[in-house]
């Protein structure tokens, strides 16, 4: 069930539409809010938000409409005329429809902004089985509990986990992650592959592979490496 927060719906043509909503797509939960609602309660509380914009006070619907975009919930603003009073419909989050207008394009543009958000709103992490990297973050878990590592460890990770199955020799490894040639030559590869070995590898994981006299690679559970 996706709860979505109705916003400015006071008259009885607004209540008409939500009760269309409803018999339509039984699995919204409409929750109503007030314009004094914080962005942080609307991401925290719900999945989209419908905006009825003659219910929202005589200065337009545009500042609760950018605030709930602002936080990062998909809006429908329902407009009696066709003007757009400062709202920017430019943006993903925000779709706009003219009275009058049905139940049935109310939920599709509903929809639309919905799934631009999904879109919009993956995280940057790089997953193999129950090792999860996070790449905003500079985080690594695995099985849910963090992994601690060094920066040249964590760059090191990110780059053969980024690659799975293709075999790095340690020459590469040097220039692709230390970015330079290292002075102390490529034992310090071998050293940090042991290092990340000891972090993430037990009995039931063996995520880094030796290619013998070649280089090291990354094996992905599950996967044919």
């Amino acid at each position: 069930m996706s709860s979505i927060a109705l916003l400015g719906f006071a008259d009885a043509e607004s209540e008409r539409l939500a009760a269309g909503l409803s018999a339509l797509d039984p699995s919204l939960n409409l929750v109503p809010f007030t314009s004094e609602t914080s962005k942080d309660e609307l991401a925290s509380s719900v999945e989209g938000a419908l905006v009825w914009g003659a219910g929202t006070g005589l200065a337009g619907p545009s500042g609760i409409v950018h605030a709930a975009a602002d936080s990062g919930v998909p809006v429908v603003v329902i407009l009696p005329v066709i003007a757009l009073e400062g709202i920017a419909a430019e943006r993903e989050e925000i779709e706009v429809c003219f009275l009058p207008c049905s139940a049935e394009e109310v939920i599709l543009r509903l929809n639309i902004a919905m799934s631009r958000n999904a879109r919009t709103d993956t995280t940057n992490t790089i997953i193999h089985g129950e090792l999860v990297i996070d790449c905003d973050r500079y985080e690594v878990t695995l099985r849910g509990r963090k992994v601690d590592l060094t920066f040249k460890e964590y760059e090191l990770l990110k780059y053969l986990a980024s690659n799975p199955g293709r075999v790095f020799s340690r020459e590469s490894l040097l220039r692709s992650v230390w970015e330079y040639d290292y002075f102390g030559g490529t034992r310090t590869v071998d050293v940090h592959i042991r290092r990340l070995r000891s972090k993430i590898d037990d009995v039931t994981n063996n995520f880094i592979e030796t290619q013998w006299n070649v280089g090291y690679r990354f094996r992905s559970p599950g996967g044919s490496n």
